[in-house]
């Protein structure tokens, strides 16, 4: 069964991939940059599935890992350049907001990590 979902995942991400890759050759400089830790987020999916099919959990745990920073370096620019925005243009309820958010990703991570 776990042979199945992965095979689903691989097709899924390939799927995805293709998507990416085309868009991201479309795109200007500011789209591709966008666009970047998505389709490393993709690759890294593609990957560990492949990997976990093979049983190479070494592998797996590396493309995870991958996974983890490519989203991890994704929501720290967005989160930053919103806080960057909402100083400038002095919205302060958007930090409120921006706080907020915070705070669930704290508490995400936190019992993530205790999985």
């Amino acid at each position: 069964m776990k042979k199945v979902i992965m095979a689903k995942n691989i097709i899924m991400a390939t799927i995805v991939i293709s998507f990416l890759t085309w868009a991201f050759l479309k795109n200007e400089l500011v789209g591709k940059i966008i666009i970047l830790p998505f389709l490393i987020c993709a690759l890294s999916i593609l990957g560990g599935n492949i990997s976990l099919l093979l049983e190479k959990d070494k592998l797996a745990k590396l493309f995870s890992i991958v996974f983890k920073i490519s989203f991890g370096l994704y929501i720290f620019g967005v989160l930053s350049y919103t806080i960057y925005y909402a100083i400038v243009n002095k919205t302060y309820l958007l930090l409120i907001v921006i706080g907020i958010f915070i705070l669930l990703i704290i508490f995400f991570f936190k019992n993530y990590r205790k999985k």
